[in-house]
Protein backbone atom coordinates (compact mmCIF):
# COMPACT_ATOMS: atom_id res chain seq x y z
CA UNK A 1 0.00 0.00 0.00
CA UNK A 2 1.44 3.35 -1.06
CA UNK A 3 1.88 6.32 1.25
CA UNK A 4 -0.80 8.21 -0.63
CA UNK A 5 -3.34 5.45 -0.02
CA UNK A 6 -2.49 5.40 3.68
CA UNK A 7 -3.10 9.16 3.91
CA UNK A 8 -6.46 8.78 2.20
CA UNK A 9 -7.47 6.00 4.60
CA UNK A 10 -6.35 8.10 7.56
CA UNK A 11 -8.40 11.05 6.28
CA UNK A 12 -11.48 8.86 5.96
CA UNK A 13 -11.02 7.52 9.50
CA UNK A 14 -10.67 11.03 10.89
CA UNK A 15 -13.76 12.14 8.96
CA UNK A 16 -15.76 9.24 10.36
CA UNK A 17 -14.61 10.03 13.91
CA UNK A 18 -15.53 13.70 13.51
CA UNK A 19 -18.99 12.82 12.19
CA UNK A 20 -19.58 10.40 15.06
CA UNK A 21 -18.48 13.01 17.58
CA UNK A 22 -20.88 15.54 16.08
CA UNK A 23 -23.70 12.99 16.22
CA UNK A 24 -22.97 12.33 19.91
CA UNK A 25 -22.94 16.07 20.67
CA UNK A 26 -26.21 16.53 18.79
CA UNK A 27 -27.77 13.62 20.67
CA UNK A 28 -26.67 15.13 24.00
CA UNK A 29 -28.08 18.51 23.01
CA UNK A 30 -31.41 16.98 21.98
CA UNK A 31 -31.55 15.01 25.23
CA UNK A 32 -30.88 18.16 27.27
CA UNK A 33 -33.57 20.07 25.34
CA UNK A 34 -36.04 17.23 25.89
CA UNK A 35 -35.32 17.26 29.62
CA UNK A 36 -35.86 21.02 29.69
CA UNK A 37 -39.11 20.60 27.74
CA UNK A 38 -40.32 17.89 30.10
CA UNK A 39 -39.42 20.02 33.11
CA UNK A 40 -41.26 23.05 31.76
CA UNK A 41 -44.50 21.09 31.39
CA UNK A 42 -44.22 19.01 34.53
CA UNK A 43 -46.94 19.86 37.03
CA UNK A 44 -45.66 20.58 40.50
CA UNK A 45 -47.65 20.18 43.69
CA UNK A 46 -46.91 23.39 45.59
CA UNK A 47 -48.50 25.29 48.43
CA UNK A 48 -49.88 28.79 47.91
CA UNK A 49 -46.75 30.33 49.41
CA UNK A 50 -44.47 28.21 47.23
CA UNK A 51 -46.49 29.10 44.14
CA UNK A 52 -46.17 32.79 44.99
CA UNK A 53 -42.36 32.54 45.34
CA UNK A 54 -42.11 30.30 42.27
CA UNK A 55 -43.77 33.04 40.27
CA UNK A 56 -40.71 35.23 40.79
CA UNK A 57 -38.51 32.43 39.47
CA UNK A 58 -40.63 32.08 36.33
CA UNK A 59 -40.66 35.85 35.77
CA UNK A 60 -36.89 36.03 36.18
CA UNK A 61 -36.33 33.11 33.81
CA UNK A 62 -38.43 34.93 31.21
CA UNK A 63 -36.39 38.10 31.65
CA UNK A 64 -33.11 36.19 31.34
CA UNK A 65 -34.39 34.39 28.23
CA UNK A 66 -35.36 37.68 26.60
CA UNK A 67 -31.97 39.27 27.33
CA UNK A 68 -30.20 36.18 26.03
CA UNK A 69 -32.17 35.96 22.77
CA UNK A 70 -33.29 39.51 21.98
CA UNK A 71 -30.82 42.26 21.03
CA UNK A 72 -33.40 44.93 21.82
CA UNK A 73 -33.61 43.76 25.44
CA UNK A 74 -29.83 44.12 25.79
CA UNK A 75 -30.14 47.67 24.49
CA UNK A 76 -33.04 48.49 26.83
CA UNK A 77 -31.15 47.15 29.88
CA UNK A 78 -28.14 49.22 28.85
CA UNK A 79 -30.39 52.28 28.54
CA UNK A 80 -31.73 51.66 32.05
CA UNK A 81 -28.16 51.55 33.39
CA UNK A 82 -27.38 54.81 31.57
CA UNK A 83 -30.49 56.38 33.10
CA UNK A 84 -29.38 55.45 36.61
CA UNK A 85 -25.91 56.89 35.99
CA UNK A 86 -27.37 60.05 34.41
CA UNK A 87 -29.43 60.69 37.54
CA UNK A 88 -26.12 61.26 39.36
CA UNK A 89 -25.21 64.17 37.10
CA UNK A 90 -28.47 66.10 36.97
CA UNK A 91 -30.60 67.72 39.61
CA UNK A 92 -33.64 65.51 39.08
CA UNK A 93 -36.68 65.88 41.29
CA UNK A 94 -38.51 62.85 42.61
CA UNK A 95 -41.31 63.34 40.09
CA UNK A 96 -38.80 63.54 37.22
CA UNK A 97 -37.00 60.41 38.42
CA UNK A 98 -40.28 58.50 38.81
CA UNK A 99 -41.37 59.59 35.34
CA UNK A 100 -38.10 58.47 33.75
CA UNK A 101 -38.06 55.09 35.49
CA UNK A 102 -41.70 54.52 34.58
CA UNK A 103 -41.04 55.40 30.92
CA UNK A 104 -38.07 53.00 30.65
CA UNK A 105 -39.88 50.18 32.48
CA UNK A 106 -42.85 50.82 30.18
CA UNK A 107 -40.58 50.10 27.19
CA UNK A 108 -39.12 47.00 28.87
CA UNK A 109 -42.58 45.63 29.63
CA UNK A 110 -43.81 46.15 26.05
CA UNK A 111 -40.63 44.58 24.66
CA UNK A 112 -41.27 41.49 26.79
CA UNK A 113 -44.89 41.37 25.59
CA UNK A 114 -43.68 41.77 22.01
CA UNK A 115 -41.23 38.88 22.44
CA UNK A 116 -43.94 36.73 24.02
CA UNK A 117 -46.32 37.43 21.11
CA UNK A 118 -43.60 36.56 18.59
CA UNK A 119 -42.87 33.23 20.27
CA UNK A 120 -46.57 32.37 20.52
CA UNK A 121 -47.11 33.23 16.85
CA UNK A 122 -44.08 31.17 15.80
CA UNK A 123 -45.42 28.22 17.78
CA UNK A 124 -48.91 28.53 16.30
CA UNK A 125 -47.76 29.04 12.69
CA UNK A 126 -45.06 26.33 12.97
CA UNK A 127 -42.61 28.48 11.04
CA UNK A 128 -44.90 28.90 8.00
CA UNK A 129 -45.61 32.31 6.52
CA UNK A 130 -49.01 33.78 7.26
CA UNK A 131 -50.34 37.27 6.72
CA UNK A 132 -52.15 37.04 10.07
CA UNK A 133 -48.95 35.98 11.85
CA UNK A 134 -47.10 38.89 10.24
CA UNK A 135 -49.83 41.32 11.28
CA UNK A 136 -49.70 40.04 14.89
CA UNK A 137 -45.95 40.53 15.07
CA UNK A 138 -46.12 43.96 13.42
CA UNK A 139 -48.80 45.14 15.84
CA UNK A 140 -46.79 44.01 18.86
CA UNK A 141 -43.69 45.71 17.45
CA UNK A 142 -45.70 48.90 16.88
CA UNK A 143 -46.76 48.94 20.54
CA UNK A 144 -43.10 48.71 21.60
CA UNK A 145 -42.18 51.46 19.13
CA UNK A 146 -44.79 53.82 20.58
CA UNK A 147 -43.54 53.10 24.11
CA UNK A 148 -39.97 53.87 22.98
CA UNK A 149 -41.08 57.16 21.40
CA UNK A 150 -42.81 58.07 24.66
CA UNK A 151 -39.59 57.37 26.59
CA UNK A 152 -37.55 59.54 24.21
CA UNK A 153 -40.09 62.38 24.52
CA UNK A 154 -40.03 62.18 28.32
CA UNK A 155 -36.20 62.17 28.34
CA UNK A 156 -36.14 65.21 26.06
CA UNK A 157 -38.52 67.19 28.27
CA UNK A 158 -36.56 66.37 31.43
CA UNK A 159 -32.96 66.62 30.27
CA UNK A 160 -33.08 69.48 27.76
CA UNK A 161 -32.86 72.26 30.34
CA UNK A 162 -30.60 70.24 32.64
CA UNK A 163 -27.64 70.50 30.27
CA UNK A 164 -27.58 74.28 30.74
CA UNK A 165 -26.67 74.06 34.44
CA UNK A 166 -24.76 70.77 34.26
CA UNK A 167 -21.85 71.58 36.59
CA UNK A 168 -24.00 72.95 39.40
CA UNK A 169 -26.31 69.95 39.15
CA UNK A 170 -23.41 67.60 39.79
CA UNK A 171 -22.11 69.51 42.81
CA UNK A 172 -25.49 70.04 44.48
CA UNK A 173 -27.02 66.63 43.84
CA UNK A 174 -24.10 64.33 44.54
CA UNK A 175 -22.15 65.99 47.36
CA UNK A 176 -25.24 66.50 49.52
CA UNK A 177 -26.97 63.17 48.92
CA UNK A 178 -24.80 60.11 49.70
CA UNK A 179 -28.01 58.11 50.18
CA UNK A 180 -28.82 58.75 46.53
CA UNK A 181 -25.40 57.38 45.58
CA UNK A 182 -26.04 54.23 47.61
CA UNK A 183 -29.42 53.61 45.98
CA UNK A 184 -28.05 54.18 42.47
CA UNK A 185 -25.05 51.94 43.19
CA UNK A 186 -27.15 49.00 44.38
CA UNK A 187 -29.63 49.52 41.52
CA UNK A 188 -26.77 49.39 39.02
CA UNK A 189 -25.37 46.25 40.66
CA UNK A 190 -28.77 44.55 40.28
CA UNK A 191 -29.21 45.70 36.66
CA UNK A 192 -25.69 44.63 35.64
CA UNK A 193 -26.09 41.29 37.45
CA UNK A 194 -29.31 40.51 35.57
CA UNK A 195 -27.72 41.68 32.31
CA UNK A 196 -24.68 39.42 32.75
CA UNK A 197 -26.85 36.45 33.70
CA UNK A 198 -28.91 37.01 30.58
CA UNK A 199 -25.99 37.48 28.20
CA UNK A 200 -24.01 34.50 29.54
CA UNK A 201 -27.02 32.29 30.30
CA UNK A 202 -26.06 28.61 30.01
CA UNK A 203 -29.39 26.94 30.68
CA UNK A 204 -29.20 26.90 34.48
CA UNK A 205 -30.06 29.30 37.24
CA UNK A 206 -33.23 30.96 38.48
CA UNK A 207 -34.05 34.23 40.20
CA UNK A 208 -32.30 33.11 43.38
CA UNK A 209 -30.11 30.18 42.32
CA UNK A 210 -27.14 29.83 39.98
CA UNK A 211 -26.08 31.84 36.96
CA UNK A 212 -22.99 33.50 35.54
CA UNK A 213 -22.58 35.81 38.53
CA UNK A 214 -23.82 35.51 42.11
CA UNK A 215 -26.37 38.27 42.66
CA UNK A 216 -26.49 37.80 46.43
CA UNK A 217 -22.71 38.10 46.63
CA UNK A 218 -22.55 41.18 44.39
CA UNK A 219 -25.16 43.01 46.49
CA UNK A 220 -23.55 41.95 49.79
CA UNK A 221 -20.10 43.14 48.74
CA UNK A 222 -21.61 46.30 47.26
CA UNK A 223 -23.20 47.15 50.62
CA UNK A 224 -19.97 46.33 52.46
CA UNK A 225 -17.96 48.60 50.15
CA UNK A 226 -20.50 51.42 50.48
CA UNK A 227 -20.13 51.21 54.26
CA UNK A 228 -16.43 52.02 53.86
CA UNK A 229 -17.42 55.42 52.47
CA UNK A 230 -20.38 56.16 54.74
CA UNK A 231 -19.04 55.21 58.17
CA UNK A 232 -15.75 55.53 60.01
CA UNK A 233 -16.67 53.01 62.70
CA UNK A 234 -14.28 50.03 62.23
CA UNK A 235 -16.66 47.64 64.00
CA UNK A 236 -19.51 48.37 61.57
CA UNK A 237 -17.15 48.01 58.62
CA UNK A 238 -15.85 44.70 59.94
CA UNK A 239 -19.35 43.38 60.57
CA UNK A 240 -20.57 44.21 57.06
CA UNK A 241 -17.47 42.67 55.45
CA UNK A 242 -18.00 39.57 57.58
CA UNK A 243 -21.65 39.38 56.54
CA UNK A 244 -20.65 39.69 52.88
CA UNK A 245 -18.20 36.82 53.29
CA UNK A 246 -20.87 34.73 55.03
CA UNK A 247 -23.29 35.37 52.14
CA UNK A 248 -20.65 34.33 49.61
CA UNK A 249 -19.72 31.24 51.62
CA UNK A 250 -23.37 30.21 51.97
CA UNK A 251 -23.90 30.33 48.19
CA UNK A 252 -20.89 28.05 47.74
CA UNK A 253 -21.74 25.64 50.56
CA UNK A 254 -25.30 25.27 49.27
CA UNK A 255 -23.86 24.35 45.86
CA UNK A 256 -25.84 27.19 44.25
CA UNK A 257 -22.85 28.96 42.72
CA UNK A 258 -19.36 27.92 41.73
CA UNK A 259 -16.34 29.69 43.19
CA UNK A 260 -15.81 31.56 39.90
CA UNK A 261 -19.41 32.86 39.93
CA UNK A 262 -19.04 34.01 43.54
CA UNK A 263 -15.75 35.79 42.78
CA UNK A 264 -17.37 37.54 39.82
CA UNK A 265 -20.18 38.72 42.09
CA UNK A 266 -17.75 40.03 44.70
CA UNK A 267 -15.72 41.88 42.06
CA UNK A 268 -18.87 43.35 40.49
CA UNK A 269 -20.33 44.67 43.75
CA UNK A 270 -17.01 45.99 45.08
CA UNK A 271 -15.86 47.64 41.85
CA UNK A 272 -19.24 49.27 41.19
CA UNK A 273 -19.39 50.80 44.67
CA UNK A 274 -15.75 51.92 44.58
CA UNK A 275 -16.18 53.50 41.16
CA UNK A 276 -19.30 55.51 41.99
CA UNK A 277 -18.39 56.56 45.54
CA UNK A 278 -14.73 57.05 44.64
CA UNK A 279 -15.63 59.44 41.86
CA UNK A 280 -18.69 61.26 43.17
CA UNK A 281 -18.55 61.27 46.99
Amino acid sequence: MSEKDQREILKEEIKVEVLEERKREQAKKEEAEQKLHDRNFEKEELSHGQKFLKGFDYAYEGLVWAINHEKNMKFHMFALAILLVASLFFNLSRVEMITLVFAVCFVLAFELINTSVEQAVNLASKGKYSSFAKASKDLAAAATFIAALNALFVAYLIFFDKFIDFYNSVIVRIVRRPSHLAIITLSLVIVVTIFLKGVFYEGHGTAFKGGFVSGHTSIAFGIATISMFLTTDPLIRLMLIGLALIVAESRYEANIHSMAEIIRGAILGTSMAMAIFGIFS
